[in-house]
């Protein structure tokens, strides 16, 4: 036991916003300061600031203060335990809003500059020793920098997780304008997007670490499986706050998944705060745009939030007679049902009216494909189109004890409908004007229930601080599928096309999948001195049930973990090494009627991060090594079937800095390096081979500069490079690649508290380039203007 005065000198912890505060010995300290605004003029220490504070727990009011406020306020846990703030707002000088938010709990403040410090309700003065603070909150509304993400379930900075993980913030999404969540991740280090040409309506899909995403991803950190053979989901851009890339394997957070790494995106929520928007745009393709994101209080008291995104969207598409067009609605309310108590609930509906990209023969075989024009459509306006109709609801509902846990259990129901066919060209004849088509139709429902619940709370050991978590999580998925394709197409030729013609509609062939997981977990992370520990475990067990006459049933389970180590020095440094592993079940037979084992992935991770104090910056490294063993090979006795003699590593170098170089002039860089390969394999031509569409090294840079001298102003532009990647593995062994490329993009916008008018650019040049066998994208431009209230 402690006495009095070890207590009060104890390294005090950092407490995330919506973090389990209230129970062992923390510090709760909220930081938001711009690198170089510490020496701002003594007057916007005391002048009026924008306070919204819903009525909730003293500690997490606090937090908040501090991020409104850029205040730093010191307190021990037992000065604020137990007690409530009540809900205020306004325009109030940081004391006034102090004063508001402590009345009638006999706590007193001090206040020297930007630093606070409480004193207890018995008058005693708690002296603190100096501290090194750093800011846990999510990121603030106008920074590149995330501080703390939702994906981890710890409710830990990023500074305190051993693990690589990349966040693409509000501000971020802002500023470069993405048209949808792949183009979001472009200047994500790791993670490659477009790796098919120009984006796809029908999939969102990313490459990280050299190991494809598998075209499913996370809301909420509940999963959104992709549907059918040919689609997934795809939220929209507007609706989300943030976008989380954690890198690596991810099984112990999430269940089965791919090693490369996982993708989380995080829904806008209702908060007091909030500013009223509508938007209108208009860019390449005709595309006309608009949006509205609206909320506020349904009571004075600021009891019952609400929030209403809207997106209504009427465009053309890439090539002549297409479309994407889309309308969405995404509301949600927050019910503070008393200091203890919250529930949210959102829903979601989107109804997309689109075309498929067009699909054309291996422009390395016939390389007069790539000359065609970007409007060329190898399929016809009359019979292409790619349908999807999405809904969704759920609630997230969280209640802190009076013991010191906090409950936590997120629900969703989403139901997605595909309705999907599309004519495609095969070969080019002799001619090399002609060529061979062929069609394929889908119609798809998926309706998923996804089910996360976990408890967790602070711990104090000793010297030893333990924030420990247990859960578990549910997954059903049940897929009504029917997929046919046509031979019956007539040709078509290439240079003067003729569209229109009658195509019958393929047969379908129906089919239906039961997807069942259980997951049973525990998070833990220790903390000594500067010492930070991570050490979970997870159980899943995953049964599928499917219409095949060979494999009607799959069951498998999996025990998976993480344990990491991370040195805090004081000055802000922080490395650390992991480990982690992943498990991804797989369809399939061997010779003997044994079915394929889940593949397994295990990864080794080095790194080091570094966040200077007091300041809007982030700078990471990490070097890595993953292998993914059970991969499918052939079978040497039986050619037609497989065994799982196979692996496939990657092993690499990351590289990412988000900082402020002046007051004015800010970066965001990325670099990859990546050696993604076969080391194990029956075909002995694929061992040591680059993975197809896997660049090794990708860099991305963003200059970020807003003129003192034009307040509201901002000049953004960047650039993206990637270097050769193969396309394929050639019968006699050789490979083909696609060639590096570079492409630089613009922003230009004006800001006001009453609008933004916001020009984008991407690709300026229109630089032509290709990845796998498609063109990519040709300049995009678009015009948007915001009005606020």
């Amino acid at each position: 036991m402690m006495d009095k005065q070890d207590k009060q000198r104890a390294p005090a912890r950092k407490t995330a916003r919506g973090g389990a505060h209230g129970a062992c010995g923390a510090l709760a300290i909220s930081l938001v300061l711009a690198w170089g605004a510490m020496p701002r003029d003594a007057v916007a220490q005391t002048a009026p600031v924008q306070v919204s504070i819903t009525a909730q727990p003293l500690g997490d009011a606090l937090i908040q203060l501090g991020e409104q406020a850029s205040l730093v306020i010191f307190y021990l846990p037992e000065t604020v335990r137990g007690r409530n703030a009540p809900a205020v707002s306004g325009r109030l000088t940081p004391d006034d809003a102090l004063r508001r938010l402590l009345a009638g709990t006999g706590i007193v403040f001090q206040r020297d500059g930007r630093n606070v410090s409480l004193t207890a309700p018995s008058g005693a003065s708690t002296q603190l020793e100096p501290v090194t603070v750093r800011g846990v909150a999510v990121g603030t509304a106008d920074s590149y920098v995330a501080l703390s993400s939702h994906s981890g379930k710890l409710d830990v900075p990023l500074i305190e997780t051993p693990r690589s993980v990349s966040i693409v913030t509000q501000e971020q999404i802002k500023v470069q304008a993405p048209r949808n969540l792949e183009s979001a991740l472009s200047y994500t280090p790791g993670v490659q997007t477009e790796v098919s040409g120009s984006s796809d309506a029908r999939m969102t899909g990313a490459v990280i670490r050299g190991f494809s995403d598998g075209s499913a991803y996370f809301k909420d950190g509940l999963k959104q499986l992709s549907t059918g053979t040919y689609a997934s989901w795809n939220d929209n851009v507007e609706e989300l706050d943030s976008i989380e890339v954690l890198k690596g394997p991810a099984s112990v957070l999430f269940g089965q998944g791919r090693p490369g790494g996982v993708i989380n995106v995080i829904s806008k929520r209702p908060s007091a705060d909030h500013v009223n928007s509508v938007g209108a745009s208009y860019g390449t393709y005709n595309r006309r745009q608009l949006t509205a994101d609206l909320g506020g209080a349904f009571d004075a008291d600021q009891k019952v939030l609400y929030r209403l995104n809207v997106l209504g969207r009427d465009s053309d598409g890439r090539t002549d007679g297409s479309r994407d067009d889309r309308i969405s609605v995404a509301p949600s309310i927050l019910w503070n049902i008393t200091n203890q108590t919250r529930l949210t609930v959102l829903g979601t509906y989107s109804k997309e009216r689109a075309t498929p990209k067009s699909w054309w023969p291996n422009l390395y075989t016939y390389p007069e494909i790539g000359d065609l024009p970007l409007s060329r459509s190898a399929g016809d306006p009359d019979f292409d189109r790619f349908d999807r109709d999405t809904k969704s609801i759920g609630y997230a509902f969280e209640h802190d004890t009076d013991g010191g846990w906090r409950l936590r259990q997120n629900l969703r129901y989403s139901e997605i409908d595909i309705d999907y066919r599309h004519i495609y060209a095969m070969d080019l004849l002799e001619d090399k004007r002609t060529v061979t088509r062929g069609s394929l139709a889908q119609r798809t429902n998926g309706k998923t229930l996804a089910l996360d619940s976990r408890a967790s709370r602070d711990f104090t050991w000793g010297a030893v601080q333990h924030t420990f978590a247990v859960g578990v999580d549910y997954l059903r998925y049940k897929e009504n599928d029917a997929l046919g394709f046509g031979w019956d197409v007539p040709n078509l030729d290439i240079y003067a096309p003729v569209y229109g013609q009658p195509i019958a509609y393929p047969e379908l062939e129906p089919s239906r999948t039961d997807l069942k997981q259980t997951g049973i977990y525990t998070l833990n992370q220790l903390k000594w001195n500067n010492w930070v520990g991570n050490v979970s475990l997870r159980r899943d067990f995953v049964r599928t049930n499917q219409t095949s006459t060979t494999q009607p049933r799959i069951s498998d389970a999996a025990t998976t973990g993480s344990v990491g180590l991370l040195y805090l020095f004081d000055n802000g440094v922080a490395p650390y090494v992991s480990y982690s592993t992943a498990f991804d079940p797989i369809t399939g037979k061997q010779f003997d009627g044994t079915a394929f084992k889940p593949r397994e992935g295990k990864q080794y991770e080095v790194g080091l991060k570094y966040q200077p104090p007091g300041t809007d910056a982030l700078i990471t490294a990490a070097v890595f090594d993953i292998r993914q063993t059970n991969v499918t090979t052939q079978d040497p006795d039986h050619p037609r079937f497989s065994v799982q003699t196979g692996e496939v590593r990657s092993t690499g170098v990351e590289l990412e800095a988000k900082f402020p170089i002046t007051r004015e002039l800010s970066v965001m860089a990325g670099y990859t390096y990546i050696d993604p390969r076969t080391t194990k394999s029956n075909r002995l031509q694929d061992v040591g081979r680059q993975l197809t569409q896997t660049a090794r090294q990708t860099a991305t840079l963003w200059l970020d500069y807003r003129p003192h001298q034009v307040q509201g102003l901002m000049v953004g532009g960047g650039l993206r490079y990637r270097g050769k990647a193969p396309l394929n593995t050639a019968a006699d062994g050789s490979t083909q690649y696609n060639p590096a490329f570079t492409l630089a993009d613009v922003a230009v916008a004006y800001e006001t508290p009453r609008y933004r008018i916001a020009l984008n650019i991407n690709n300026v040049f229109d630089k032509r380039y290709y990845t796998y066998t498609f063109r990519g994208m040709e300049r995009e431009a678009m015009l948007s203007l915001n009005y606020y209230w």
